[in-house]
């Protein structure tokens, strides 16, 4: 895969480089944005987003992307044990406006605030498209800080926010639901029976097909 990572990436349209202003220290500890071997598709824009998540990965995604030529879908591969909560909400707001597809791959995870960031995922008719694999796994649990460093009415604020985040995202309530119940320590992780239960798209790594959709 070529390298997006650190201020710099080829660009396959053109064969030069583009240079992207991003900040050196967000360079360093956040996301990892590679393109996806998928992008050999015409009609498909395609990078892989993996690594912790930190204030800044957005910007430095969206600068990415309009470096890229306009192709009719794009969907962004997640790899990510999370990171910061606001920033996962910031990306699915970025997939949801910006009509992007959100992907877990098989043998790859995704879980806290980028499984956040993967409700998001929007195709290009404005529609909800999520896609996780048989053998991926989508994680979720409750925002950390509750009882070191939040007191109730922050707490009160940090749930409002989530819950508007899910209903802009016309997200599965029953996911946040799961977040909720669980520990900051612990993961729920969604079966895959559970990711068609709620909607999401499920693909068979076996069988090469969606097994629902």
């Amino acid at each position: 895969m070529k390298r997006l990572n650190c201020g710099r990436y080829l660009s396959l349209s053109a064969g030069f480089l583009v240079l992207v202003a991003l900040l050196s220290a967000t360079c360093a500890n956040g996301m990892d944005f590679s393109i996806h071997a998928n992008n050999q598709y015409p009609n498909l824009t395609a990078i892989l987003a993996k690594g912790n998540i930190v204030q800044g990965d957005v910007e430095r995604l969206s600068a990415i992307l309009r470096q890229m030529p306009a192709k009719k879908n794009t969907a962004v591969y997640l790899n990510s044990g999370g990171g910061n909560l606001y920033e996962g909400m910031k990306f699915g707001r970025f997939f949801r406006v910006n009509r992007i597809k959100t992907v877990v791959e098989g043998g790859e995870a995704c879980a806290s605030a980028c499984a956040i960031a993967f409700l998001g995922g929007t195709d290009s008719d404005g529609k909800p498209w999520r896609s996780s694999s048989t053998d991926s796994r989508l994680g979720f649990h409750a925002f950390r800080g509750i009882s070191d460093t939040m007191d109730s009415d922050q707490v009160q604020v940090v749930v409002v926010d989530m819950l508007r985040y899910g209903k802009q995202m016309d997200a599965p309530i029953d996911l946040l639901i799961a977040g909720f119940s669980t520990s900051s320590k612990d993961i729920f992780w969604v079966s895959n029976e559970d990711v068609c239960l709620l909607k999401i798209k499920l693909w068979s790594n076996e069988t090469k097909k969606f097994v629902c959709n």
